[in-house]
C-alpha cells in the first residue's frame, strides 16, 4: 500500500507541476476530484450532548423569573420552544398563534420555516405578555435606539442573560442557549415523542443530528427503569402527574431516576 501511495503521489505531483497550479488551486482540484469520485469525509463521532438535569432546569427558570418577569418568560420560551438563539431573537408577535399554541420559526437554519407546539400554560403566559399588540418583536429590549425603532435582543445578549441567570442559580456547568435546546430535545424523547417528530421540532435536516439525543434518552430511560417501576416510585409519579400534569410527572421520573437510594 505504501508503494502504491508513493507512485500515485508522484504521478499527481507531475500533473500539478506540468499544469503550473499553485497551492490554492490544487486544493480546489482535489476537492472537485473527491466530489466526482463520490468520496466524503467520515462523520466525527460525538459524545452525548450536555443538558440540564431537572433540578438545574427548575433552578434556572426560578432564578430567571426572580430576575424579572420578562427575563423569566424569555428563558422559558427559549427552553420550551427548542429554538436556536438566532431564531429566538427573530421571533415576532405575528409568529405566535395563541389559539393553536404554535410558534412559527420563519427563518430557521438554512432559511427554512417550521412550526413548534407549546404548552397551554406557556401560551397563557405569552397572551398576557403580548396583550393587545398585533405586530412587532415578541420581546423588546429595554435599551433604546437612536432611530426610535423597537430595540431587539441580539444573540450575544441572550447568551449573556443565560450565563448570568445560570451563575445566580448556582449552576456550575457551562451554560449557553444551545444547551437549553439540548435539554428540551432529550426531554421530549424521554417523554416518548417519536424521533422524527423531534427532528421536525428542532428543524434538523438530517435525522442523524437528532439521533444523538435519542442515544442520551435511551441511557436515561434505562437508569429510570429500576427506580420508576417500583411500587412506591410509581405511586409518587402518578401523584405528581395528577397534581401538576403529565409533563411535570415525567420530569419527576427523571429526577427520581437520579436517586440511587432504595425506595422500598
Amino acid at each position: 500500500m505504501t508503494g502504491y501511495i508513493e507512485r500515485s503521489a508522484s504521478q499527481i505531483a507531475e500533473v500539478l507541476t506540468r499544469e503550473g497550479l499553485d497551492y490554492t488551486q490544487t486544493k480546489a482540484v482535489f476537492k472537485l476530484a473527491r466530489t466526482k469520485a463520490g468520496l466524503h469525509a467520515p462523520k466525527e463521532k460525538r459524545g452525548s450532548p450536555a443538558r440540564l438535569t431537572l433540578e438545574e432546569e427548575l433552578r434556572f427558570i426560578d432564578q430567571a423569573y426572580a430576575s424579572g418577569g420578562q427575563t423569566g418568560l424569555m428563558m422559558q420560551v427559549l427552553l420550551e420552544s427548542g429554538t436556536r438563539a438566532s431564531e429566538f431573537t427573530a421571533l415576532r408577535v405575528e409568529d405566535i398563534s395563541l389559539a393553536e399554541r404554535l410558534v412559527t420559526v420563519t427563518h430557521g437554519k438554512g432559511g427554512k420555516r417550521r412550526e413548534v407546539s407549546i404548552r397551554s400554560k406557556l401560551a397563557q403566559l405569552l397572551a398576557l405578555h403580548i396583550g393587545k399588540r398585533k405586530a412587532g418583536p415578541l420581546f423588546v429590549s429595554r435599551q433604546s435606539r437612536q432611530d426610535g425603532s423597537a430595540p431587539v435582543y441580539t444573540r450575544q445578549r441572550i447568551g449573556q442573560i443565560v450565563r448570568e441567570v445560570a451563575k445566580n442559580a448556582g449552576i456550575t456547568k457551562r451554560l449557553y442557549p444551545h444547551l437549553l435546546r439540548h435539554t428540551m430535545a432529550t426531554r421530549l424523547l424521554a417523554l416518548g415523542m417519536d424521533i422524527t417528530d423531534v427532528q421536525k421540532f428542532l428543524g434538523h435536516e438530517d435525522l442523524s443530528s437528532t439521533r444523538i439525543y435519542a442515544e442520551t434518552s435511551l441511557a436515561m430511560l434505562k437508569r429510570k427503569f429500576d427506580q420508576v417501576t417500583q411500587p412506591q416510585g410509581q405511586a409518587l409519579i402518578r401523584s405528581i402527574a395528577v397534581t401538576h400534569g403529565e409533563v411535570v410527572g415525567a420530569f419527576a421520573a427523571d429526577l427520581l431516576s437520579g436517586d440511587r437510594r432504595n425506595l422500598t
